[in-house]
């Protein structure tokens, strides 16, 4: 009970402070890998349909900013666009040069490229020559590591502070690679797999980057943390015209205050406490999902005002899963909110294939369930 009002408080105050800092707009962010590699569908788009995507962005007047962009305005208190978008692409395989980059050219639009360093020049990859032609073209490069490794995962019986030490490394290592090769230092990260802990976030902000991208759907917002920015994956099954217009259609449910903050599952399935903070949405009409047929609920907690238990209805099954939380807008629209999870039970894979996506997507088309009824 202590520990619950202890994290009452600690939202109160945050909802405070959401009342003073809060500036208007939001904007969707979006994750590729691969174009035109239909070797590898999990992560991959057709150029066609990306081709689609860009001429949409800009038939609907969308405000296309680099994710560096974002992290200014979010850093500084500055406002987001009413409608914005941030297309940012993971790994640099050399179709993102071949494929995406003629595209992204016809429109003008920024585009961030985060790079494992160790790949560099590697087959099926991007070498230094074309990333910096591409620097030098104003595509922004971001740090995903050297080696790519799952970053929560220790060797065996690999101590914390070795674990720390190898993960430090590895980043420092990447920077270096970045230095002598691009003239620079990224301060933008993004997650392998989309896997983070409270420690390696830890990790991440002592080296003294700015921003880190993961690979949960949602929407950025102006007070959203800077370490767990999400990104709706387009890959696979979810890499249509459709798909992309659903996920810009998408605004964000604020939860100002989660517990666990860690998404490492220590119990199956895990509980997650959470604050709600929106005005203006229905939250008698919230649905929960879990990927595949699992499905989790979500129930306000008795005298407690904005406060939800979320809690899958069967124990988690592989790696990464997701809760993901959708409430209709009481003027139209939808909110969306997934939180990840991480279960160190499944081992993690050696091998690329798939790394799309953190979980399955939802998909706003098929039947939606409620998860609670007037409780």
């Amino acid at each position: 009970m202590y520990k619950f009002s202890v994290l009452i408080a600690a939202a109160l105050f945050c909802l405070v402070s959401l009342g003073q800092t809060a500036v208007a707009g939001q904007v969707n962010a979006f994750v590729y890998h691969r174009f035109d590699e239909t070797k590898y569908p999990s992560t991959n788009i057709s150029s066609a349909v990306f081709a689609e995507q860009l001429a949409y962005l800009q038939q609907q007047n969308y405000t296309v900013l680099s994710i560096g962009e974002v992290v200014r305005r979010l850093r500084s208190g500055e406002n987001l666009p009413d409608k914005g978008a941030v297309l940012t692409v993971d790994d640099g395989y050399r179709s993102f040069a071949d494929v995406a980059m003629p595209i992204v050219r016809q429109y003008g639009f920024p585009i961030s490229l985060f790079v494992n360093t160790d790949a560099v020049g590697s087959r099926g990859y991007l070498d230094w020559t074309q990333l910096r032609a591409l620097q030098q073209e104003g595509v922004e490069i971001g740090n995903h590591t050297a080696s790519h490794p799952y970053m929560v995962e220790k060797k065996q019986e690999e101590t914390q502070e070795e674990w720390r030490q190898r993960i430090i490394e590895d980043l420092k290592k990447a920077e270096q690679q970045f230095m002598t090769q691009l003239g620079t230092i990224p301060e933008l990260f993004v997650y392998p797999y989309g896997e983070y802990s409270v420690e390696v976030i830890d990790v991440v902000k002592s080296l003294g980057f700015k921003a880190a991208l993961a690979q949960q759907s949602g929407v950025i917002h102006s007070t959203h943390d800077l370490y767990t920015l999400p990104r709706f994956p387009m890959g696979g099954p979810y890499a249509t015209l459709a798909g992309f217009i659903n996920k810009l259609s998408m605004k964000p449910l604020v939860v100002p205050v989660e517990n666990p903050v860690s998404p490492v599952v220590l119990s199956n399935p895990p509980d997650l406490m959470l604050n709600i903070a929106n005005d203006g949405v229905d939250l008698g009409r919230m649905n929960c999902f879990v990927q595949g047929e699992n499905s989790c609920r979500a129930a306000p907690v008795a005298g407690q005002v904005g406060w939800y238990k979320v809690v899958a209805e069967k124990a988690l099954t592989g790696r990464r899963n997701k809760y993901t939380l959708t409430v209709p807008g009481r003027e139209g629209g939808w909110h969306w909110y997934s939180h990840l999870w991480i279960n160190a039970d499944f081992p993690a894979v050696d091998g690329r294939e798939p790394t799309s996506a953190a979980g399955s997507e939802v998909d706003l088309g098929k039947t939606v369930q409620p998860v609670f009824e007037n409780q």
